[in-house]
């Protein structure tokens, strides 16, 4: 059933220093965490909400509840990139489901 619900494998990455194999370091993403989750297009009323507040929107994903995931993140999905817009928020509150919206990076 979960697989029914969230088909779609994204994965999390964020911001770190990371060992450049000579003594120092470079800043980059890494990959800090997949999940299952649902990737859904907006309806056009979402984007024309967000376009009167000067904030793109490209998707919206929802996934079950966890507290891993901030706003300092960004995700992939199926080859393309995805700045996490906002803090994800809980669903209705029940610890269930997360949403957030997406903003494709070019």
């Amino acid at each position: 059933m979960l697989q029914d619900e969230y088909p779609h494998t994204v994965t999390f990455q964020s911001f770190k220093k990371v060992s450049d194999g000579g003594g120092g370091y470079v800043e980059e993403w890494s990959d800090v965490l997949t999940i299952s989750g649902f990737m859904d297009t907006p309806s056009s009323r979402e984007i024309f909400q967000a376009m009167q507040l000067q904030t793109p929107l490209d998707r919206n994903l929802y996934y079950p509840y966890r507290t891993d995931v901030n706003e300092k993140m960004r995700c992939t999905f199926e080859g393309e990139i995805y700045e996490l817009i906002g803090k994800p928020p809980d669903q209705g509150g029940q610890h269930e489901i997360m949403k957030v919206p997406l903003k494709l990076v070019p």
